[in-house]
């Protein structure tokens, strides 16, 4: 069994992570009586994190495949 290099910064891994939780939980905040007038707000918002994370993923992948061809 081979291990694989862990790719990103444990900086970066927290990041992605947060940003997806968070992304995750503001809909369901969203459902709250609290919050109905603005509901898309949240569901704009947790769109926008989950987009913003997965850009972060595709950046640290393209920076680890840049640094192994040179």
């Amino acid at each position: 069994m081979t291990t694989e290099r862990v790719r990103g910064t444990a900086r970066e891994r927290a990041i992605v992570v947060a940003m997806i939780l968070v992304g995750g939980a503001l809909p369901i905040a969203a459902n709250l009586p609290l919050f109905q007038d603005v509901v898309w707000v949240f569901w704009l918002a947790a769109f926008v994190l989950m987009l913003g994370a997965l850009a972060l993923v595709l950046r640290i992948i393209w920076r680890d495949r840049r640094s192994r061809e040179s």
